[in-house]
């Protein structure tokens, strides 16, 4: 006995849209990104309106100008980014194992102040919101603020991350603190006096901004971990000098 395909259309065509889901969905401007990853925007075009094109000093667009977007996509339904218009890009997220920190490299930002190295905080959730960061004039280049051990939605089109190992200084031993950034040593002093707030160097911005030196320092750090940014802090370690 044959079986007429054609009356069984409607059946077909649920199983075609099964099978091509992503895509059909995709032609209609819904984007699902998954549970563990975000969504990375490229814009294509813009016709109308304002912020028709993106500044020649910016790689990231901020006003939705064309190219790619500091605004990401978290885990879920979009609707309405059609894809003549938008590309959308899935990434994992950025995870930092344990026994790492996260340093940090903006590739867009304004610009660092002369007598600095590394860029100020900012307060943008953990570099995961990059218009934030963006917006509240968060600084090109290295970053003093490090992100610790977890799972984060970063851009990585404004970000670039690098995991190095937490700084671990062994029982009985004590390391001694070499500062990269904050205000010059004055002529007759050889070390920086000491700094009160900043954590033991962790936090390194309440070191510059409450008048830390840059060099060599009078405090030292004791046996421990630590959550030291390389590229803000050098340590040299040493043996305690023992008790008569």
């Amino acid at each position: 006995m044959s079986i007429d395909l054609l009356s069984y259309w409607w059946v077909i065509s649920i199983l075609l849209i099964i099978i091509f889901n992503r895509y059909v969905l995709r032609l209609f401007g819904v984007v699902r990104i998954p549970e563990d990853k975000i969504g990375l925007i490229r814009k294509k075009f813009k016709l109308v309106g304002k912020h028709k094109e993106l500044p020649s000093d910016r790689i990231v667009a901020l006003n939705g100008e064309p190219g790619y977007q500091a605004m990401t996509l978290a885990p879920g339904l979009y609707f309405g980014y059609w894809p003549w218009q938008y590309k959308i890009e899935s990434q994992l997220f950025t995870v930092i194992q344990p026994g790492n920190l996260g340093l940090v490299i903006a590739r867009d930002g304004a610009s660092l102040e002369s007598d600095r190295i590394l860029g100020r905080r900012i307060e943008c959730d953990n570099f995961q919101d990059a218009v934030k960061f963006l917006t509240n004039n968060g600084q090109k280049g290295r970053q003093s603020a490090v992100i610790l051990t977890g799972s984060y939605r970063i851009n990585t089109l404004l970000f670039e991350i690098q995991q190095v190992p937490i700084t671990m200084i062994p029982p009985n031993k004590l390391a001694i603190i070499t500062t990269l950034d904050g205000k010059p040593l004055p002529k007759d002093e050889i070390a920086g006096g000491p700094v009160e707030g900043h954590n033991n160097y962790q936090d390194f911005d309440k070191f510059v901004f409450s008048g830390g030196w840059r060099g060599l320092q009078q405090q030292v750090l004791l046996a421990g971990a630590w959550n030291l940014n390389p590229w803000a802090v050098q340590i040299k370690v040493i043996d305690m000098l023992a008790r008569s």
